[in-house]
């Protein structure tokens, strides 16, 4: 149907670093989500707007650039919908010659998917007691970055994941490095934010990891072309809460 799927999974690789060396485990040891055999390297981007045509096909409207600001809700405590950000506002909070009201949107059921620790879906749990009974939840952060490297270091369809160095054996994280198409490379660390050394920096590390000799082989010549970060929930099943409550459900990282 035309989805932005070009480049399949050619090759999984998995390995333990130290400070000089890689260490591969057998294809045959992974866990079934290192088994990446069937499926593509995507861009999500490029994949979402694919979907929100598809959607916006179907008859769906679509309201980009802002946020729900906003829980709304019936005489009953159910949920009713949200209420969208005032825009055009100055830094003082009051409007100027841009000025837009928000708008009011009601649902018969409304999902919340804002990410992780996402401020409504927090005051959902808050609010319908939704974490009662469970373990609180873990965060970890992901920083990554889309480089540009030279053609004869290219390997469409590769994936390599690590754990190891330069993380101490006390710190969850590990890194991704995907091939895409286009000569370009997606490569990222995740760092659990449960670690307790005061000196230990997310970003400084994963830099550290782009000098190890099986990483930075990919990268001779290369060129960074954009980067960012987002938070990543982590506690799992154990962590999970309720997910429906009346009106609606959490979903995605606002579900945990």
């Amino acid at each position: 149907q035309g989805a932005p799927l070009n480049v399949p999974v050619t090759e999984d690789r998995f390995l333990f670093l130290s400070a000089s060396k890689a260490y591969r485990t057998p294809s045959w040891l992974l866990p079934a989500c290192f088994q990446n055999h069937g499926n593509y390297v995507i861009s999500l981007s490029n994949v979402t707007r694919w979907l929100g045509q598809q959607a916006e096909a179907l008859g769906v409207e679509i309201f980009p650039g802002f946020a729900a600001a906003e829980v709304l809700y019936n005489e009953d405590g159910s949920v009713k919908g949200v209420a969208t950000g005032n825009l055009g506002l100055n830094k003082e909070g009051e409007p100027t010659g841009e000025f837009q009201l928000g708008m009011e949107l009601h649902a018969k059921y409304t999902f919340f998917a804002e990410g992780a620790r996402g401020h409504l879906g927090k005051q959902l749990i808050t609010k319908y007691r939704l974490d009662e009974g469970r373990d609180p939840q873990t965060y970890a952060i992901g920083i990554k970055e889309l480089w540009e490297i030279k053609p004869e270091l290219h390997q469409p369809g590769l994936v390599v994941h690590t754990a190891g160095w330069p993380l101490a054996n006390d710190t969850y994280g590990g890194s991704f490095l995907y091939h895409m198409d286009n000569n370009q490379v997606a490569v990222g660390y995740v760092v659990g934010l449960a670690y307790e050394n005061p000196y230990l920096s997310p970003f400084e590390e994963f830099q550290r990891y782009k000098t190890h000799p099986e990483i930075s082989k990919f990268f001779a010549g290369g060129k960074r072309i954009s980067y960012g970060a987002r938070a990543i929930t982590a506690g799992g099943v154990q962590s999970l809460p309720k997910l429906v409550f009346p009106g609606g459900a959490l979903i995605g990282c606002d579900a945990g």
